[in-house]
């Protein structure tokens, strides 16, 4: 007996013909065996998936998106919109997938498919708001932005995630100093920082980020850096095993909040889930327990 009646799957059509012809291979089937009507839709170009989740998405009892950390948030971008939101599950097929990540999906597609067709296990999580935009890993800019504007799109093609790291080097070594100032409902913090970081999910470039961080809690992480090199390193490194700053490290300034208003002293590239975005000023909203998830187990 089918699950559900009526499933959407949406994959990226920009993957190698070859590669694509892989993943949907062992894919397809086992979503067959649970619904009544499977509609397949490939994306052909950027805000593709997004316009498909937002026009149809409601139509359906569970969206699955195949692909990469871009044609997740732009489907999440879509459904979001939605008054009557479906289940999502995701197959990750991108170069990091760090929402599927946070969400601890298993990276192979066979596996991943596994969880959706054999009592899947849901959870609700919270989405940012962005201005009109949504988000549901990170936002960030300074350092973070500069990396994801300094990946070469061949050398990530060949590297895959090692370019991430490659060009998260390069860019420490002349991290440029931003004006910032966050206001919260508790806070209002004015810095010079390389880096501001909001984030929901747990993973960036495949790095794990602290453990404190929950995705269901409607509340964003904030983590203002105002200072980067090795010493910065060695610092995450830290937060990152252990959930926490410890008060010896002060060049990192960590706030939760439900809502934050985000003043820039000009313009500035934005990375919002790994696409560029720019502007100088940015309002966040915490959507709570928004979208229902098909999600691993943890243990």
């Amino acid at each position: 007996m089918s699950k559900y009646s009526d499933i959407l799957f949406i994959c990226n059509g920009k993957a190698g013909q070859g590669t694509l012809e892989v993943l949907l291979k062992d894919a397809v089937p086992p979503l067959l065996d649970i619904c009544t009507n499977l509609i397949i839709h490939k994306t052909k170009e950027k805000g593709d998936a997004e316009r498909v989740c937002r026009e149809t998405g409601s139509q359906y009892e569970l969206v699955v998106i195949m692909g990469g950390d871009g044609t997740v948030h732009e489907s999440i971008n879509g459904l979001s919109a939605l008054e009557s939101r479906p289940l999502v599950g995701i197959l990750p097929g991108g170069t990091c997938n760090d929402f599927a990540r946070s969400l601890h999906i298993p990276m192979n597609i066979g596996q991943a498919v596994r969880l959706i067709t054999e009592q899947p296990l849901e959870q609700e999580i919270d989405i940012v708001q962005a201005g009109e935009r949504y988000f549901s890993n990170f936002w960030g800019t300074g350092l973070v932005a500069q990396t994801s504007d300094n990946i070469d799109v061949g050398s990530k093609s060949v590297l895959g995630k090692l370019s991430y790291y490659i060009s998260a080097f390069q860019s420490i070594q002349d991290s440029p100093i931003l004006n910032v100032k966050v206001t919260t409902e508790k806070e209002t913090v004015e810095e010079e920082v390389v880096m501001l970081l909001v984030a929901n999910g747990r993973s960036i470039g495949s790095n794990p980020l602290p453990i404190c961080i929950d995705m269901s809690d409607g509340l964003m992480d904030i983590y203002i850096v105002k200072k980067s090199g090795f010493p910065l390193l060695k610092e995450f490194l830290v937060i990152k095993s252990t959930g926490n700053i410890s008060e010896e490290y002060d060049d990192i300034i960590h706030i939760q909040a439900k809502e934050a208003h985000i003043e820039l002293g000009q313009n500035e590239k934005l990375d919002m889930d790994g696409e560029l975005y720019e502007g100088s000023r940015q309002s966040l909203k915490v959507l709570e327990k928004h979208l229902r998830f098909v999600v691993g187990s943890s243990d």
